[in-house]
């Protein structure tokens, strides 16, 4: 609980704060934490704190996109920034899980055929576009289901003050818990006070039993959650980009969903695949995009791609994509050590002052591959001609491929 200490005459713009607001949990959503905001005073609603910001907010989407007025608002009336409040909503996944909240900016195509995996670039292109939703009509990882949670995270908690809707356990792409490794359970929350859980026996107070989930999908879980909080995740060649990842990921998951008659000599290690999995792929894959799937049917596609990627990486399948690379381990590469050299008669070379910048540089960045302090420096370093995000995130890049670990 975070009592208001502030004089009345350090208000902003006329805002005054709530005298009472709970700190965001992580992960929680936007509209959550104002639930449980609500829950600390007798009579009062979400809806009632958003209304007296004074702003217009008829048809927002607060756990989409917040427009900066209101969320500049929220950050007055409470202790949080407006940064903090904005990574509570999917606009704050941007763009590492998605390109734009607008769903007119986000391409299917692009998003989900760019990457090739375990088929071939170009290979049933023409039946992976049977799946392409209508323009302006989809969103990457984002479905309509009902609330989900994991039931041992709530039987964790200290007080019903904490019970919140988590933003990544809504996302299709995740299936588990990755602190307890069971399956998330269908439910309805009022946060701050209740939650009623769907698969639970009628007159009873108690949750069904956890079901535990595959060590794949616990895995690809896991990589998932840290590529969201850490922004990058370690695979096989090295680390990556959070939004490489999930867009690899969300192509593995198309892969896996083309009917076996349009993959040619790819179906056999697609159907090892499946065969592995203990399921048949759901018919409706062949012409619905995985996020308007039911929940049975994105489970099962989801240990497919799990059990795909795991596979490709124990080398125990054969994978023709061009991303399958970013799943092997670098073998070694033996460096030719060339011929010795003979000295020429003549006047030695003049040597230049770039000379010693070049092999000063080799230095750092020999030094830099086997110390994280001077990775970080050199970085720092670096970083410092970047003028975009995009210019950032190609430096990283550079430092992937130069053998630099960043942490």
């Amino acid at each position: 609980m975070t009592p208001d200490d502030a004089p009345a005459g350090l208000a902003h713009s006329g805002h005054q704060r709530w005298p009472l607001h709970p700190r965001p949990l992580p992960g929680e959503m936007l509209t959550s934490w104002l639930a449980r905001t609500s829950e600390q005073y007798s009579l009062i609603t979400a809806a009632d704190l958003i209304a007296g910001l004074g702003l217009k907010t008829s048809g927002v989407d607060l756990d989409r996109y917040t427009p900066e007025p209101i969320l500049n608002a929220l950050a007055k009336r409470s202790t949080c920034t407006a940064e903090r409040l904005r990574e509570m909503t999917l606009a704050g996944c941007t763009p590492w899980l998605l390109d734009s909240t607008d769903p007119v900016e986000c391409d299917f195509d692009t998003y989900v055929h760019q990457l090739s995996v375990l088929l071939p670039p170009g290979l049933a292109m023409a039946d992976r576009r049977r799946r392409t939703p209508p323009a302006g009509t989809w969103l990457p990882w984002v479905s309509t289901l009902t609330t989900r949670a994991c039931p041992l995270c709530i039987d964790d908690l200290d007080t019903a003050a904490d019970i919140a809707v988590m933003m990544a356990q809504q996302c299709p792409m995740l299936t588990s818990c990755t602190k307890h490794h069971c399956r998330l359970e269908f439910c309805a929350v009022i946060p701050g006070r209740l939650i009623f859980w769907d698969r639970t026996s009628p007159g009873s107070d108690e949750h069904a039993p956890p079901l535990p989930v595959a060590a794949a999908v616990a895995e690809i879980d896991r990589r998932s959650i840290t590529a969201l909080t850490s922004g990058a995740v370690e695979l096989g060649g090295g680390r990556v980009h959070a939004a490489v990842w999930f867009r690899l990921l969300r192509t593995v998951v198309d892969e896996v969903s083309t009917p076996l008659v349009r993959t040619g000599w790819w179906a056999k290690p697609l159907s090892a695949i499946w065969k592995s999995t203990g399921h048949s792929r759901p018919l409706r894959t062949s012409w619905i995009p995985f996020e308007q799937l039911r929940w049975d049917e994105q489970a099962t596609v989801m240990l497919a791609a799990a059990t795909a990627i795991i596979a490709v990486e124990n080398d125990e399948i054969f994978a023709d994509g061009t991303g399958a690379a970013l799943l092997r381990p670098r073998g070694y590469e033996p460096v030719d050590a060339g011929t010795p050299t003979t000295r020429l008669h003549g006047p030695e070379p003049v040597r230049s002052a770039w000379d010693d910048v070049q092999a000063a540089i080799d230095a750092v960045v020999a030094e830099a591959r086997v110390n994280i302090e001077t990775a970080t420096a050199l970085f720092g370093f670096a970083r410092t001609g970047c003028r975009t995000e995009e210019d950032i995130d190609d430096l990283a890049y550079a430092f992937v491929e130069l053998g630099i670990r960043l942490d």
